[in-house]
């Protein structure tokens, strides 16, 4: 059994997580204990926690001392390409160092403030080498942005964020067919993650043919 806890955003969203690998069945509510015992220690107000992958599943009612409630899962989803071509063209470029990162760190924490398991996006999270990432801009002004993991062979969407203050005005679209239309000739699919908590993402995505390849994980809030 090995035990990940992640105190990441504590700090910022008051959240723990807690991951059971590899976990026998007899051992779930030992590995529960250990992880919520530091998790509580270092100040979470809400723990989310997950088992995978060989181990045996977490399931929501009472374990032992603790209760489950079902969150969400990660479900990955996956389309071939080329995509579409962007309807409305957005003007794309990478946000440079200073004034241009803060604005896309801001736009897309403030995209992913109520969506479970979002991590609070820092500048150091904008080195990843093999990571594009890009500022979308409707005229001079800021409506988007999306971050491509490039480091496998099928390219990954890590995120793509649309201004709050902007939804449902076809601008994730928009901005979705731009980022897939970035990826060129080269790429023949591509992949991405997507929380069931996100309905209105998941619909975006499946109506420009994305298809669910699978779960990734479940995610229990453990009182």
């Amino acid at each position: 059994m090995v035990i990940e806890i992640i105190q990441r955003e504590i700090p910022t969203r008051g959240v723990g997580y807690l991951i059971l690998r590899d976990c026998p069945e007899d051992r779930l509510a030992e590995g529960l204990k250990k992880g919520m015992e530091r998790l509580k220690k270092a100040g979470a107000n809400q723990v989310l926690a997950a088992s995978l992958p060989e181990g045996e599943p977490l399931h929501p009612g009472a374990l032992d001392i603790w209760r489950l409630t079902h969150i969400h899962d990660i479900l990955r989803l996956e389309r071939p390409l080329p995509a579409e071509k962007p309807e409305h063209k957005l003007n794309l470029r990478s946000p440079k160092k200073g004034q241009e990162e803060s604005l896309y760190l801001d736009l897309v924490n403030r995209a992913f403030q109520e969506v479970p398991n979002a991590s609070t996006l820092r500048s150091t999270d904008l080195r990843r080498q093999n990571h594009r990432y890009a500022l979308a801009f409707r005229g001079d002004k800021p409506v988007g942005a999306f971050e491509l993991d490039l480091s496998e062979q099928v390219p990954e969407l890590a995120s793509l964020a649309v201004e709050p203050s902007l939804r449902r005005q076809g601008l994730g679209r928009s901005l979705l067919r731009s980022a897939l239309d970035s990826l060129g000739a080269k790429a023949s699919s591509c992949s991405l993650l997507v929380s069931s908590a996100n309905p209105a993402a998941l619909a975006l995505y499946e109506s420009e043919g994305f298809v669910q390849t699978g779960v990734v994980s479940s995610w229990f809030e453990v009182v």
